[in-house]
């Protein structure tokens, strides 16, 4: 071999039998060193020569047998220990010429050793376990070969292997007194192409030890894990917000729902949770009516606060990764419900369509016409704490609407007052996830102005806005640092809005100053 010759220290079967071929072009006499499952080849000379780890493949094997018949190969069995430990032949060998018989024979016991063993053979269950594990793919490192055309096999000129990190048999590639125990063990078996198979079992054994294998497989079993999991929608808690408004039932379809959050690549839980259910008369405009409510529904309430805490009972069995709600209740409550829920959940908030009637978004692409804005209609109020924030998406606000004080306390320049408009009002002006943002980033903005910038104790607030944008207002008010939030409802569009519920930083209260009866629900 000439100095300036590069060869790899392993030799693949056609790399092999391309050296081969090349010496017996030139007439240049090998040999060959076999223990066990090792076969080396070197060059016969009177000085050491290195030796090469080789394939003993059907090209090698057709190779060699032509320099048989050419007198120009010779053999050597060792012990394995020596073969193993050895890089350089040595003069002295006793060389023997090989014969076309003593190749044939020594494939056939190679085959015998690399293929069947002495130990358990693997199972079908086996093989399906370790075929799940690698998903069809080579699990040599970097190789990520795809498999899955090919059946799974140990037999000769296929494509996928399963191969025995610990031999099947003690004399095998990194056999050992366990080879017989872990035959059938999954954990000990590797999915490979044909490449990489006759690399770690027949060219370069050393390099690929029992730990190194194992950790190679460890590593690509949690990466496909990892990669498989990403396939699977998240999760969602299917929770509905429902009353029946103005007299009229709120019925939902149960599918149209579980449909609605597939749509957001969302998977639902089975069951769906139905909170603060309103089913009764619509009798707002009674004296009391709120304290009533809360009276009636401090079970619901209180019911919402344990189920979507972010400390969820010991007696929870699946904790979702989201939280789907379906909104469409009284003003009040949206904007109750979405404090008690808060932003420190991942929530999906779905906006009901009435033309549609539908809770998707839109698919196609629409037309914005329509912008939301925000504006100071008194921002410099007289020696006051108090703010009015209107959120007037839906319809724009009749200042005649508002209560009498609040309107006198305006004209006097005595509060403030932010309002939050859109330039072509209408209910389905959220019918998409950019324009609740929109509303979002107004409404955030708004708050900031008026508790940071304002010190406002109390804010009186007017929701003439689609569901979700009240909910999502809802969530904007922190637990436990906010000023008192007084929302209005207007049961009757004759008379004007009157104040229904104080929401603290602790809890809720009934708003009625012409009866006796008030409830008030901690909300920690």
């Amino acid at each position: 071999m000439k100095p300036e010759e590069k060869l790899p220290e392993g030799f693949s079967d056609l790399e092999l039998a391309a050296w081969l071929c090349l010496h017996h072009s030139n007439e240049s006499r090998v040999a060959y060193a076999h223990a066990n499952y090792l076969f080396k080849v070197f060059e016969v000379c009177s000085k050491p020569t290195p030796l090469f780890i080789g394939d003993l493949g059907a090209e090698t094997v057709k190779t060699l047998k032509l320099l048989s018949k050419s007198k120009l190969l010779q053999r050597i069995e060792l012990p394995f220990k020596e073969l193993d430990n050895i890089y350089t032949s040595k003069p002295d060998w006793v060389l023997l010429e090989a014969q076309v018989r003593d190749i044939t024979d020594l494939k056939a016991s190679r085959d015998k050793l690399f293929l069947k063993g002495r130990g358990k053979a693997i199972s079908n269950h086996t093989a399906a376990m370790v075929w799940h594990d690698a998903a069809g793919r080579c699990m040599y490192r970097g190789c990520g070969q795809d498999l899955g055309s090919t059946p799974l096999t140990t037999k000769i000129a296929r494509v996928a292997y399963l191969a025995h990190i610990v031999a099947s048999d003690p004399d095998g590639p990194r056999g050992n007194e366990h080879s017989h125990n872990s035959s059938d063990d999954p954990e000990n078996i590797m999915l490979m192409c044909d490449a990489h198979h006759r690399l770690v079992d027949r060219i370069d054994v050393n390099k690929h030890s029992v730990s190194y294998l194992k950790q190679m497989r460890e590593d690509h079993t949690v990466r496909v894990a990892k990669l498989l999991d990403s396939l699977r929608y998240p999760t969602a808690q299917i929770i509905t917000l429902l009353a029946d408004l103005a007299q009229i039932p709120t019925n939902v379809s149960l599918a149209e729902l579980r449909e609605s959050v597939l749509r957001r690549e969302l998977s639902p839980l089975p069951e769906i949770r139905h909170m603060i259910r309103r089913t009764q008369r619509d009798d707002r405009g009674r004296p009391g009516f709120w304290g009533h409510f809360l009276h009636e529904h401090e079970s619901d309430i209180r019911e919402l606060i344990a189920f979507t805490s972010n400390k969820p009972s010991q007696s929870s069995v699946i904790s979702p990764d989201y939280l789907a709600i379906f909104p469409l209740h009284l003003v009040p409550v949206l904007v109750l419900s979405g404090r008690v829920i808060g932003e420190a959940r991942n929530i999906q908030l779905f906006q009901y369509d009435r033309e549609r009637s539908s809770w998707q978004w839109q698919n196609q692409d629409l037309n914005i016409t329509s912008t939301f804005d925000i504006s100071y209609e008194v921002a410099n109020p007289i020696n006051s704490t108090e703010t009015i924030l209107s959120l007037e998406l839906t319809a724009t606000l009749d200042m005649r609407s508002l209560p009498e004080e609040l309107v006198k306390a305006i004209q006097e320049k005595k509060i403030g007052w932010v309002r939050i408009t859109n330039s072509n009002p209408n209910p389905n002006c959220i019918h998409s996830q950019e324009r609740l943002e929109s509303f979002s980033s107004l409404a955030r903005q708004a708050i900031n102005t008026i508790q940071d910038s304002w010190r406002s104790k109390m804010i009186h607030v007017f929701g003439v806005s689609p569901a979700s944008s009240l909910f999502k207002f809802g969530q904007m008010l922190q637990a436990g640092n906010h000023s008192t939030y007084r929302v209005y409802d207007r049961p009757d569009g004759s008379k004007p809005f009157v104040p229904a519920l104080d929401i603290t930083g602790n809890e809720v209260l009934s708003v009625d100053f012409e009866s006796e009866l008030q409830h008030s629900i901690s909300l920690r």
